[in-house]
């Protein structure tokens, strides 16, 4: 008895194949579906376009009394006795940065190598920003200060330059896109003005 349902169900599920369109069989079934049923990848990277789409222009900015309150000194030495070098200092700071809407949104970290010699001071900082959307940009300043006081170091890290997102961790919609960086100062803060190219 066992035997005669298995056969009778094969015999039903055969028919069944015979019976049914052929269109079914062919690739257009597979674009229909598509056009009928977005897959869910498909809307992952529709909002990733349209997040990126939404932040062409984006502005943080840090207050710089809280990075020169995190400074710290790296001691510096000249190697020769007879070295060009009249004086030098090592600095490294970080501070929050804030959005538009003076939301913490992530931070700013630097380091300032200053060097003097007979024709002045002469600066390289290394800049880093990291933003809690994903945003991850560096980027070097190298500058001649007036002097040595830690006002003058900070506002040298003003700038324009074209960095590019190549540091990707967790969700990143901003990983290998280009920026126009401007880096402008007044008496309290240190904006970052960035713009999608």
């Amino acid at each position: 008895m066992l035997t005669i349902k298995n056969v009778y169900r094969s015999v039903l599920f055969l028919a069944l194949l015979i019976s049914v369109p052929i269109d079914v069989y062919s690739s257009d079934i597979g674009k229909r579906f598509k056009k009928n049923h977005k897959c869910e990848s498909d809307s992952a990277d529709k909002f990733i376009i349209k997040n990126i789409k939404k932040h062409k222009k984006l502005l943080y900015y840090l207050y710089i009394e809280d990075f020169i309150n995190s400074f710290i000194a790296i001691p510096t030495s000249n190697v020769s006795g007879d070295s060009s070098t009249i004086s030098s200092s090592y600095l490294a700071g970080r501070a929050s940065i804030y959005n538009r809407q003076n939301q913490r949104v992530g931070t700013c970290s630097a380091s300032f190598l200053c060097m003097q010699n007979a024709e002045g001071i002469y600066t390289d900082i290394s800049n880093y920003l990291s933003v809690d959307n994903g945003l991850i940009v560096s980027w070097f300043t190298p500058t001649k200060l007036i002097n040595l006081e830690l006002d003058s170091i900070l506002h040298s890290m003003v700038t324009e330059c074209i960095v590019m997102a190549s540091t990707k961790i967790g969700f990143n919609p901003f990983y290998g896109k280009m920026f126009n960086m401007i880096v402008s100062s007044d008496d309290q803060k240190i904006y970052f003005q960035l713009t999608k190219i």
